[in-house]
């Protein structure tokens, strides 16, 4: 169905698009080692700008990078009722992913499963590649999957718009 990829194999892909990357975001929370000082300095009330620390700025300078070469990176983050410490950390750093500009939008998961989208998080690169991203039970990412067959990513494109459609902007979910 698939080709497992290396994490140099998926950066080279999220470096290289030519036109579009979108990101399905399905978990309440993510397990990345280099994260964990900072999401507790969130969870205590004195969190550092992205723009402060080492391992977020590449992230924010890559998407000002893509952003002036015309391309566009976008995700939809599927929330909890009511979202988790995580999502909600994610949800205070929104600002400066704008800033950058990334496009996030959000939904419920009740909204997105009442939809039919599937489970699980992936990234569609220029509606031609899809990255299927597996976690262990720990919310580790665990294997990175690279989908190339126009049947298979015909359904992503349709789940990308879908929750594109139907989900609420980052402006305009700050301002409810």
């Amino acid at each position: 169905m698939g080709t497992r990829i290396s994490e140099d194999e998926f950066d080279h892909l999220l470096a290289t698009f030519r036109r579009t990357a979108f990101r399905m975001e399905m978990r309440d929370a993510y397990a990345l080692d280099y994260e964990r000082e900072e999401f507790g300095r969130f969870l205590a009330g004195t969190p550092t700008p992205p723009p402060e620390l080492d391992w977020w700025r590449p992230w924010l300078d890559q998407i000002a990078r893509l952003a002036r070469e015309g391309k566009t990176v976008s995700r939809v983050r599927v929330l909890a009722e009511p979202p988790s410490d995580y999502q909600r950390w994610m949800i205070w750093a929104a600002p400066w992913y704008a800033e950058a500009g990334e496009r996030i939008a959000y939904m419920t998961q009740r909204q997105a499963y009442s939809l039919g989208l599937p489970e699980g998080d992936w990234w569609l690169l220029d509606d031609e590649r899809a990255v299927i991203m597996g976690f262990d039970d720990e919310d580790r990412i665990e294997v990175k999957t690279l989908i190339t067959g126009p049947e298979l990513i015909t359904r992503y494109i349709a789940w990308r718009d879908l929750a594109v459609r139907n989900a609420t902007t980052a402006e305009r979910f700050a301002a409810a």
